[in-house]
């Protein structure tokens, strides 16, 4: 199983292919790649590659990789081809690299009909992810205690108040807040940035809470370390929240917020922020039923984020709106009023891997609408959803959808079936506790060039039906599916009572479920039973990958903040 690291930055580079009048003779038909868009996280690199002229929507990429100056290429999974919502392209990420790496990427574009510039045409990129920011080290150490105004920073006559620790603030400087509140004189701001790989952090001294109501962020490269955001209802809603220019390269690390309804909210915009390790409990109502209002982090439709390793729960969404080239893994969502993850109105390269999400009063992860494509979907475990593990209602596009376990009282999808045509489905573990349809109320069971499904395992129950498709028909098991659509050839049935090693679910929603990892016994016929995913799956123990979240035999993942160590530089513990 691969590694996880906790800081993902973005960076982007874009190459432009101005292949146009250079051939004499081309065939209209020939697809013509144009502009093409690369970026990179710690341990992604995403790619966006135009085109024209594919009138049959054929051409495909292949993508190999290696660490700058090794002798062995390694492959990816090909681009997806998008058309999509005003896009066509092929797109794409590879995963799950290591950071601050110089990467050879080599793409192999190809057409039947021909492609300009030569077929297959091959082109090769140099692309570094990025370093783990840390904490500065050649700034200066300032000391911040409560007040309005006052002191010179030292610790004998520390500031008074963070606007006047703001006065002197410079790149690479840190201030330590002394325990206490610093939100009694109301809403906080932080104004003064910070630079490239020297943020101003602000963090706690170690001397007990320090307590902010409100705070606004309205600069770049501000760090904000073990702070306390406890939401007074007399004084707003918001734990934080940004204010105009967006604020760029924020990182929010082992911060705690409680009442909040938007606890973390990018009102007026933010680019490529980190927000990990933070423990999250809003004010919504779990015991009163379904509640739209009010969010985890809402992320507002912006891009190049990290969100990991926070433990949400109490509010609407766990994670929200998602732009573009977006990273949330290693999150412990439970207990929302509607959704786990809403990836509503993403675009390109999103990516959710290795999440935990449990007692969801409405879906687990949503994909209402996808405005692009592609996205991942990988390793997590959506539990006791009170509706759908998978929220599949309008335009849905390209998915590579793997080693999910998904589990749902009554049916992990229930409606928007349909769209399941326009994933590609691997290894993933579909469970009804109750017997009950896994998938729903499909309208269209023919098999299409985006179509994918194959090597998942099901569990209908005693129900007689596994699938209800294309105009109600109602299929009574796999091999049913498998004669209309051609698809699940390698599918797999599968008995929840002697696959997972620990699987409780004492009642239908609301009834709340324990928080477990649902590993599988190793006489499960989902062991050994998966589909070899490049660069998905490459360390699988075994003949074959297992379904499912969790690889038989590797150490089980961490979900929500992880223990601190005192430099602040993480381990790969997400395995």
């Amino acid at each position: 199983m691969h590694n996880y690291q906790m800081f993902i930055l973005v960076t982007r580079s874009v190459v432009s292919f101005c292949l146009f009048g250079l051939f004499l003779g081309t065939v209209t038909a020939q697809t013509t790649p144009g502009t093409l868009e690369t970026y990179a996280t710690i341990h992604s690199i995403g790619i966006e590659w135009n085109l024209s002229g594919d009138s049959e929507h054929n051409a495909s990429a292949l993508v190999e990789y290696r660490v700058n100056g090794s002798a062995q290429w390694q492959s990816a999974q090909p681009l997806f081809r998008v058309d999509f919502e005003g896009y066509d392209m092929l797109a794409g990420s590879i995963l799950f690299l290591n950071p601050d790496t110089d990467y050879e990427v080599k793409l192999t574009l190809s057409d039947s009909d021909g492609v300009v510039g030569g077929s297959p045409l091959v082109l090769t990129e140099l692309i570094r992810t990025q370093k783990v920011p840390q904490f500065p080290t050649t700034g200066n150490t300032y000391h911040v205690i409560p007040g309005t105004s006052g002191g010179d920073g030292t610790i004998g006559n520390p500031f008074q108040g963070v606007a006047s620790a703001q006065a002197v603030a410079q790149a690479g400087d840190i201030f330590l807040l002394h325990a206490g509140d610093y939100g009694t004189n109301g809403q906080v701001y932080f104004t003064q940035s910070g630079a490239p790989d020297n943020h101003i952090v602000w963090r706690a001294a170690g001397d007990g809470d320090v307590i902010f109501n409100q705070v606004r962020i309205e600069a770049d490269y501000v760090w904000l370390h073990e702070l306390n955001f406890i939401y007074d209802q007399s004084n707003g809603q918001y734990g934080l929240r940004t204010s105009p220019p967006a604020p760029k390269n924020i990182v929010l690390t082992y911060n705690y917020f409680e009442n909040c309804h938007y606890c973390i909210f990018l009102n007026d915009g933010g680019e490529n922020w980190v927000i990990t390790d933070n423990t999250l409990i809003g004010n919504n109502d779990i015991s009163a039923g379904s509640n739209f209002s009010g969010e985890g982090i809402e992320l507002q439709h912006t891009s190049g984020h990290t969100v990991a390793y926070n433990k949400i729960s109490q509010v609407a969404d766990g994670i929200s709106y998602p732009h573009r080239n977006v990273d949330i893994f290693a999150n412990e969502i439970f207990d929302t009023t509607d959704d786990g993850i809403e990836g509503d109105y993403g675009h390109a390269n999103i990516r959710i891997w290795g999440n935990r999400i449990s007692n969801t009063h409405n879906n687990g992860i949503s994909f209402q609408p996808m405005n692009g494509a592609p996205w991942y979907v990988l390793y997590n475990q959506v539990a006791a959803p009170g509706e759908d593990a998978l929220k599949l209602r309008t335009r849905t596009d390209r998915v590579l959808l793997a080693h999910n376990t998904l589990v749902a009282w009554s049916g992990p999808v229930s409606s928007g079936s349909e769209l399941l045509r326009n994933f590609k489905s691997n290894n993933n573990l579909w469970i009804s506790v109750q017997d009950r349809y896994i998938w729903e109320n499909g309208v269209d069971g023919s098999n299409n060039w985006k179509t994918d499904l194959d090597y998942d395992g099901f569990d209908w129950g005693n129900y007689p039906y596994a699938f209800k498709w294309g105009n109600n028909v109602r299929l009574t098991d796999i091999a049913a599916f498998q004669n209309l659509t051609g698809q699940e050839m390698h599918g797999i049935r599968i008995d929840r009572n002697s696959c997972f090693n620990h699987f409780n679910f004492p009642g239908p929603p609301p009834t709340p479920v324990a928080i477990q990892h649902l590993t599988l016994d190793v006489n499960c016929p989902a062991v050994d039973a998966g589909l070899v995913l490049a660069n998905i799956n490459d360390n699988y123990i075994g003949s074959a990958p297992d379904m499912g979240a969790y690889e038989t035999g590797q150490n089980l993942p961490h979900y929500g903040p992880r223990p601190q160590r005192p430099d602040l530089i993480f381990a790969d513990d997400f395995e």
